[in-house]
C-alpha cells in the first residue's frame, strides 16, 4: 500500500470518527433533555398517584417508566457511539504515526541499499 493511500485511509478514519463523535454528542444532548422532561413528568404523575390513589395513574406511571427506560437506552447508545468516534480519531492518529515511522524506515533501508550497491559485491 502506498504512502498516499495510507494517508487517505487515515484521513477517512479521522473524518469518520469526528463525524460520529459530533453526531453522537448531538444525540446525547437531545436524549438528556428528553430524559429530564420524562423524569419531571414521572415525578408529577407519582405525586398525582399518591394524592388520588386511582388505578389510571398507576398505568400512566408505568407508561412513563417505559418511556424513561427507552430514553435511557438511547442515551447509552449515543454515548457508546461518541466513544467509538473518539476511538476512531485515536486510531487514525496512531495509523498516521505508524505511517510516518514506516516511511522513515523505508528511506533508511533504501539509503543503505544504495550505499551497498555503490560499493559493489563483497570481496572474499
Amino acid at each position: 500500500m502506498t504512502r498516499d493511500r495510507i494517508a487517505l485511509l487515515c484521513l477517512a478514519l479521522a473524518v469518520g470518527g469526528a463525524a460520529l463523535a459530533l453526531h453522537a454528542s448531538t444525540r446525547i444532548r437531545s436524549e438528556e433533555r428528553t430524559l429530564a422532561a420524562l423524569t419531571a413528568e414521572s415525578r408529577a404523575a407519582g405525586r398525582s398517584f399518591v394524592e388520588t390513589l386511582q388505578g389510571e395513574h398507576a398505568e400512566r406511571q408505568k407508561l412513563l417508566f417505559e418511556q424513561r427506560r427507552r430514553s435511557a437506552l438511547a442515551l447509552a447508545a449515543a454515548r457508546r457511539d461518541r466513544l467509538l468516534g473518539v476511538l476512531l480519531l485515536g486510531a487514525s492518529a496512531l495509523a498516521a504515526g505508524a505511517l510516518k515511522v514506516m516511511h522513515r524506515l523505508a528511506v533508511e533501508v533504501a539509503a543503505v541499499d544504495a550505499a551497498a550497491a555503490d560499493r559493489g559485491p563483497p570481496r572474499s
